[in-house]
């Protein structure tokens, strides 16, 4: 089933189906603009209110994420209506990992399916550049 019912094209789909762990999952195809965002927000709590316990967001096919999919995705986990249920995210490309991982996002919600390299890494210590005795340090004439 598709989810939106928008009066205006939108550049994404949202569709449900139930999921292979009594989950019910929202898969979401295409481009996730900052300027569809009430949308996007407005198809995943459809979603969200249609599961029993578990709603999986599938964004394996989502082609762009902007702004407003990592708003989205902090806005579902985040309304009371998810309180009682468990919101997790499948994001298989970099597409979709990347931006979770600089916001913070890999670590808050529930995802699954990252590439190896989208972990993020445990020490976080570490310089965020070079030293400065470093290789890159020296100077040529």
């Amino acid at each position: 089933m598709t989810v939106h019912d928008h009066a205006h094209d939108v550049p994404y789909t949202v569709s449900t189906h139930p999921g292979t762990e009594g989950d019910l999952v929202a898969a979401v195809t295409g481009v996730l603009d900052s300027a569809y965002n009430p949308a996007l927000q407005h198809d995943l709590l459809t979603a969200l209110r249609e599961a029993d316990d578990v709603l999986t967001v599938d964004l394996s096919a989502v082609h762009f994420f902007g702004s407003a999919g990592v708003t989205a995705l902090v806005w579902l986990s985040q309304h009371p209506e998810a309180a009682g249920k468990r919101v997790r995210v499948v994001a298989t490309s970099r597409i979709v990992t990347g931006p979770l991982e600089l916001t913070g996002l890999l670590q808050q919600l529930d995802v699954s399916g990252m590439p190896a390299h989208s972990v993020p890494p445990e020490d976080r210590t570490g310089p965020a550049v070079p030293p400065a005795d470093g290789p890159s340090a020296q100077v040529s004439d």
